[in-house]
């Protein structure tokens, strides 16, 4: 872990990205974790036929947040995001095996209140070959 120097920061930075490979392997582990076996999930030969998705299976959406939630981490130097944090995000695109997730965020309003001190983001979630997976704001909490 990393935290970050809250008096340092600037509006308009961009903060240390965290990325994630995403495998057919990671989503079927985390079917087992969760209990979710939606063929959408994990059933790579019905997938194949189902033009919605490109042929693929897709990735739950919780996986596809993840290199913003490792990112939240490192930056307030935690090992799960402080209370106060908060992630607002609207999915743009489905997550397929094969994409690297990076997330991306960047410095839009810097303040103190409560006595805590408080990053506000905009936020991307990025295929590491392009295109906006996911899009919103975050609120980390810095101490």
């Amino acid at each position: 872990m990393s935290k970050i120097d809250f008096a340092s920061v600037q509006v308009g930075d961009t903060l240390p990205s965290k990325s994630l490979a995403v495998t057919q392997q990671l989503i079927n582990e985390y079917a087992d974790i969760c209990g979710d076996y939606n063929s959408i999930h994990v059933d790579v030969e019905g997938m194949k036929s189902n033009t919605m998705f490109g042929g693929s299976t897709i990735a739950h959406g919780t996986i596809n947040v993840e290199p913003v939630l490792q990112a939240l981490c490192d930056i307030e130097g935690l090992l799960w995001p402080a209370e106060g944090s908060k992630i607002d995000l609207q999915f743009r695109a489905p997550v397929k095996p094969g994409f690297t997730l990076v997330s991306n965020l960047v410095v839009k309003e810097k303040k103190t209140e409560g006595g805590k001190n408080i990053l506000v983001c905009d936020m991307k979630i990025q295929n590491k070959d392009g295109g906006d997976l996911a899009m919103g704001s975050t609120v980390i909490v810095c101490s």
